[in-house]
């Protein structure tokens, strides 16, 4: 997968902002700009969440966009406070879109 300056550009901007908001900003103050929202596994690719990555398996899984989806959706999920990214969905191919 090759990406250009421009994607990297905006993760690192994203990733800058999101940084300075809390747990609870992130999920309600910023909800619609960010769109960030917890995984319903069963309607993604990935059915059984992080399980492939052993003890991550029953953490609970968010994700949040870059832009409007131009860059897609960085996944990952919260321990104590912090967002710990996991995947990065440029493509945003974990939620398919549905015919």
């Amino acid at each position: 997968m090759h990406r250009n300056t421009a994607y990297f550009a905006k993760l690192l901007d994203r990733l800058k902002l999101v940084s300075e908001l809390t747990w609870q900003e992130m999920r309600t103050t910023h909800r619609e700009s960010l769109r960030c929202h917890d995984h319903k596994w069963h309607e993604t690719t990935e059915p059984n969440g992080f399980g492939l990555l052993g003890q991550l398996a029953d953490c609970k899984g968010w994700q949040f966009e870059l832009t409007a989806n131009q860059y897609g959706r960085v996944h990952g999920f919260f321990l104590d406070e912090v967002f710990y990214v996991v995947w990065l969905d440029p493509d945003h191919k974990l939620y398919p879109a549905r015919n």
